[in-house]
């Protein structure tokens, strides 16, 4: 905030000049400071805040046009005022283009000289202004990397907050693509165990026959394979958070063990008769219905009060699409950070393509598509044909005579068929990115891989030959 008395610096070489543009300025309220020089008016800039500049076009060694760009790099939202004897058009638009606030001939008009000044003291209040509403914006909208200003992200910050200085188990729940990761990174960041390992864990992406020793660990010779013993993120992720994401996928028998460990806090690793004490905060997701899972017999009821005593639900991207420009704002910065070209400002047309889509991929998917349009976008803004196809609403129709094909078909071989050129054709507009895919689709990467497997499908196959 400025103070109440403006600081205003007057630089040029000429002393009449400082003295009489500092006694009415010192008349009209401000509080002058002069120099004689660019250097000296540098050496003023670094002991106190100067709030506008004055500065003389036209002086022996350093000009203002120099000062201008040397001012500008202490505060760039510095307004400066060029003043000369000798104005030109050429000197006031490199003035200009150089971001001067303003161009005044000598001699100054003082009345004049009071309007322009007082401007420019209103100009620096509104961008300072502008820059802590952005901070608090940022402050209020923001969670560790969460973004969001809808109600329902507004509440979930809050219950963040509230949750993530104690020890209770959280249930994180939501569709593919909501940001549960995002979800269980900020209930760490923001604990007492922050300075602590957080580890995260995919229970869909690991085989059954794995899963228990990667948990819990293995003594050597435990099992074929077992060259060496292996620790297991329990005891890893000791003193900080255990994240274990696609709970429900988990076996009978997986569910079962989990269930000991938070009981007792003690593992026994694969192969040993001895128990471990361990101090980790467990924190769970699922894209799943676990109370549909439990009355069907698959998830256990025990175990689901036990990880479900604080549930978050995320929303889903289409839920609350207030939240999309920001999202898309958040995405381009971050792609401008990782990028060594200027990257392009998003238009109206491709903004209204944002607000249109569905989002079955959810945040996730938003972010691949901003990343593909910074990719091929050639101007300075991204249009709605630098974004996917899907998300401008173009969808490939099935064909009359695939159709006429499948008909044909046993209703197993018709759905396996179909499925491998739905997740090809996902794969051949992902450049072969299994998690741009995943997105597209609307599930997670790791079922995405499962399901491949099913097919007999290689990601390596498709155009672009890697994955991601």
């Amino acid at each position: 905030m400025m103070s109440e008395r403006a600081c205003i610096l007057v630089v040029d070489d000429q002393a009449p000049a400082r003295e009489i543009l500092g006694r009415y300025l010192e008349e009209v309220g401000y509080r002058p400071v002069t120099a004689e020089s660019v250097e000296r008016a540098e050496e003023i800039l670094e002991e106190e805040i100067v709030d506008a500049v004055l500065v003389d076009l036209r002086m022996p060694g350093t000009d203002g046009l120099q000062g201008l760009r040397r001012f500008k790099k202490f505060d760039s939202q510095l307004p400066v005022v060029l003043l000369t004897a000798h104005a030109t058009v050429e000197s006031a638009v490199a003035a200009m283009k150089l971001g001067a606030f303003d161009y005044m001939r000598k001699p100054i008009e003082f009345d004049e000289l009071e309007i322009v000044v007082g401007r420019a003291l209103e100009h620096r209040r509104l961008l300072e202004e502008n820059r802590k509403l952005r901070a608090a914006v940022e402050d209020h909208y923001r969670l560790e990397n969460l973004v969001g200003r809808s109600a329902a992200m507004r509440a979930l910050f809050d219950l963040i907050r509230k949750v993530a200085c104690s020890d209770v188990p959280v249930l994180i729940t939501g569709e593919s693509g909501t940001g549960k990761d995002l979800v269980a990174r900020a209930l760490h960041g923001l604990s007492p165990r922050a300075q602590n390992t957080f580890l995260s864990v995919n229970c869909a992406a690991l085989p059954e026959h794995l899963l228990e020793s990667e948990l819990f660990g293995h003594e050597r010779g435990a099992f074929s394979g077992a060259v060496r013993a292996r620790t297991g993120y329990f005891r890893e992720a000791d003193g900080g958070t255990l994240f274990l994401d696609e709970v429900g996928d988990m076996s009978a028998g997986q569910q079962a063990k989990l269930l000991r460990v938070l009981e007792s806090g003690e593992i026994i690793p694969v192969g040993s008769e001895r128990s471990l004490h361990v101090d980790v905060r467990v924190v769970t997701a699922t894209n799943r219905d676990l109370e549909t899972l439990m009355r069907q017999g698959s998830f256990r009821e025990d175990l689901l009060f036990r990880i479900d005593t604080v549930r978050l639900q995320l929303p889903p991207l289409r839920e609350r699409r207030e939240d999309i420009p920001l999202l898309a704002a958040h995405f381009l910065e971050r792609a401008g950070s990782d990028a060594a070209a200027r990257t392009p400002r998003l238009g109206g047309a491709a903004m209204r393509c944002l607000l249109d889509h569905g989002w079955p991929g959810n945040v996730r998917e938003l972010a691949h598509a901003i990343e593909h349009a910074v990719l091929v976008a050639d101007g300075e803004e991204i249009c709605p044909t630098d974004l996917p196809a899907r998300v401008r609403g173009e969808q490939p129709p099935i064909s009359l005579e695939h159709s006429q094909q499948m008909a044909g078909q046993p209703y197993s071989e018709a759905r396996r068929a179909f499925e491998r050129g739905y997740f090809s054709d996902l794969l051949e507009r992902a450049d072969g990115k299994v998690s741009v895919a995943a997105a597209l689709a609307g599930i997670h990467r790791a079922t995405f891989h499962k399901k491949l497997r099913q097919l007999g499908l290689d990601p390596g196959e498709a155009r672009g030959g890697a994955d991601t």
